[in-house]
């Protein structure tokens, strides 16, 4: 029998073909099992989006962390027949601008103090955009931000 040995304890090790039909006597199929299968499945669908990310196999299904906690939660449908999440919609450039043209900006400003991006610039970043009242939270805009610091003056 194969077995995967711990990173932790090298004594001990799980024996790779493990059953998925095991269980321990308190599991109770209708307190567990259906909620259980919906997050298995979510699970899952992100396992096989890493992999493809990853170059390691696995299949696009425009999957990304947060469409993972909703579908585990119930409150995003998990598409059938291990179909794609719907394409995310960008938005129009008006609702980047003011992002793109923030990390822009911030590039000429602190372009000594930081001569790429790093947690320190961004910590300073993130801290006066979140100082400064914005239509949207940090993590929304980030990207844009980056961008627009990263951008060739």
């Amino acid at each position: 029998m194969a077995t995967i040995n711990s990173k932790k304890s090298m004594s001990k090790s799980v024996p790779a073909d493990m059953s998925n039909n095991w269980r321990p006597n308190w599991w109770q199929e209708e307190n567990v099992g259906s909620t259980w299968e919906r997050v298995k499945a979510a699970v899952v669908r992100d396992w096989q989006q890493t992999k493809h990310d990853l170059h390691a196999g696995g299949h696009e299904l425009h999957q990304d962390i947060q469409d993972t906690v909703k579908q585990a939660a119930g409150s995003e449908r998990i598409p059938s027949d291990g179909g794609m999440n719907p394409a995310k919609v960008i938005g129009e450039l008006s609702e980047a601008e003011m992002p793109i043209g923030y990390g822009y900006g911030a590039r000429s400003h602190y372009g000594q103090q930081f001569q790429g991006w790093n947690e320190d610039v961004e910590d300073q970043l993130r801290s006066e955009w979140e100082s400064g009242k914005p239509p949207a939270r940090w993590e929304q805009v980030r990207e844009q931000v980056k961008y627009g610091f990263e951008y060739k003056h």
